[in-house]
């Protein structure tokens, strides 16, 4: 089968990897380098990397709807498009130029968290249950028609990484499954819908006023991207990892009760045990680590929220 794909983050990479192996890719679509790192040198997608490294055709473009682009898909006439992670809305013109329509790879159970931070807004909220969606795009904000849905369980301390790889992983796997049965038929979405927003920076400095869950929860979410932050005596530092939550641990809230290899830090009910933090421009360290490196010691505290 003849198959477009447009996609640009880590998420997308997977699919990719399959289509590429099972079925003829006339182009891959993504978004153009970015300025990364402290030396803002342009950075390729990692779609676009992957592209590149199995020399499969790549065109990156900031405006995939232009006309250039809509009569290049035209002239290729590809039987399906698949897109996953693209970071661009698709327009009626560009949805029309493919036979079988564009179907994208969601990493939600739909119409929960549509939008660009599906995995994070879950794991904020404690969801003990997600999943991946593929549906055909319309022009509303992920409110296609779905064609598969896929469902897992979601570990009580897992984090953002984790459960990223594992629904990837879990999106390819549908689309092989759509693939390989062009007749599965497309329902209209049902229940309750929520949105997943982009997250903001501000978002991901923790109040320890609030209950250790709701922190634990923060710290799984950012864990690796974007971090969760705290101040500690006027600095920014990122913390990774929850080991459990302890409804024992005395201290004011941002205090830290104990240090064993993890931290205790205390909320306002109950305490959250961190397993990792990173000072600025310093590797991620265990809290016992920091404790020998005269970083922390136990009983002093995070800096009031923000």
């Amino acid at each position: 089968m003849k198959v477009l794909f447009l996609g640009s983050a880590q998420f997308a990479v997977e699919t990719l990897k399959y289509l590429s192996k099972a079925h003829e890719i006339p182009l891959v679509i993504s978004q153009p380098s970015r300025p990364a790192g402290r030396s803002r040198k342009l950075k390729p997608t990692p779609v676009s990397q992957f592209a590149v490294e199995h020399d499969l055709p790549l065109l990156e473009t900031e405006n995939v709807n232009s006309q250039e682009i809509l009569e290049k898909i035209e002239e290729m006439k590809p039987d399906v498009a698949i897109v996953v992670a693209f970071g661009q809305l698709l327009k009626k013109e560009l949805l029309a130029s493919v036979g079988r329509g564009f179907f994208n790879v969601h990493a939600s159970i739909l119409p929960k968290y549509r939008g660009a931070a599906p995995i994070q807004r879950a794991l904020l909220d404690g969801v003990t249950q997600t999943g991946v969606t593929l549906f055909k795009i319309d022009e509303g904000m992920d409110t296609g028609d779905i064609a598969l849905v896929e469902k897992t369980t979601v570990d009580p301390f897992e984090t953002f990484d984790s459960l990223y790889e594992r629904l990837a992983k879990m999106g390819a796997s549908l689309v092989e499954r759509f693939l390989s049965n062009p007749d599965i038929p497309l329902t209209p979405q049902t229940g309750e819908a929520s949105k997943a927003p982009k997250i903001s920076i501000q978002e991901t400095f923790i109040d320890w006023n609030q209950p250790a869950e709701i922190v634990a929860n923060k710290i799984r979410a950012f864990d690796s991207t974007p971090a969760a932050r705290a101040k500690l005596k006027g600095e920014v530092v990122k913390l990774f990892g929850v080991k459990g939550i302890s409804m024992t641990g005395k201290g004011k809230p941002g205090q830290i009760v104990s240090i064993r290899g993890h931290a205790l830090i205390a909320c306002s009910e109950g305490g959250v045990m961190v397993e990792r933090i990173q000072f600025p421009s310093k590797k991620v360290i265990t809290f016992s680590d920091a404790e020998n490196g005269h970083k922390l010691s136990r009983g002093i505290s995070f800096d009031p929220c923000c």
